[in-house]
């Protein structure tokens, strides 16, 4: 497998290795608090500088960390501007699965950016060898619920309690699944992205 973080080409969008500036952007609210936990969802700027922590190497040093963890990491732009950000984690390799996370600028929100660029980075990751794609949502994360509804993914784990939120309710986290065959299914790319595959 190769985790290099490659660029892809949607219709209206171009995910690629980011900047660090390009983060601070994406980053510039805290993004636990835009999840709709407890019911609420807070506009508070983060503290950047522990941001920047991840980049005080550079970036070069930033994505030889991320190739070696098996993790791609992509900045999503429209035209220049940076607007928000998607990255794998916990690859299962014997079952060729891993997990997608992602996160977009509120002023980007319902614009239908976000499963325009899941879409490009699901069937990069299909092509590449990955037979199950996973993402995560909490109680209250009503936006994230849509966009995976959206998209086609199915229940997969409830994780009843999964943790305590600062108002000291208890929160379910949901897994949710993607399986290749279900997404050539919905989409009807079966036969092209065969095509991709015998040719790389």
């Amino acid at each position: 497998m190769n985790y290099e973080t490659k660029e892809i080409k949607t219709k209206n969008l171009i995910m690629k290795r980011g900047e660090k500036d390009d983060y601070m952007k994406v980053y510039e609210y805290d993004y636990s608090k835009l999840k709709g936990i407890d019911g609420v969802i807070k506009f508070v700027k983060q503290d950047l500088k522990k941001l920047e922590l991840l980049f005080k190497n550079g970036m070069k040093k930033y994505f030889s960390k991320i190739k070696k963890g098996h993790m791609f990491d992509w900045i999503i732009y429209l035209s220049d501007n940076p607007i928000g950000n998607i990255i794998t984690v916990d690859e299962d390799i014997n079952k060729k699965e891993i997990e997608v996370s992602f996160n977009i600028h509120p002023s980007y929100w319902g614009k239908g950016y976000m499963p325009e660029a899941l879409e490009g980075v699901i069937e990069y990751l299909y092509k590449i060898g990955y037979d199950n794609i996973i993402c995560t949502y909490y109680d209250g994360n009503t936006r994230a619920k849509r966009v995976l509804d959206k998209l086609g993914f199915k229940p997969y784990k409830l994780l009843k309690d999964s943790f305590k939120s600062k108002d000291g309710n208890l929160i379910d986290e949901y897994k949710v699944i993607m399986t290749k065959e279900d997404w050539f299914s919905k989409t009807g790319k079966l036969y092209k992205m065969n095509e991709l595959s015998d040719s790389l």
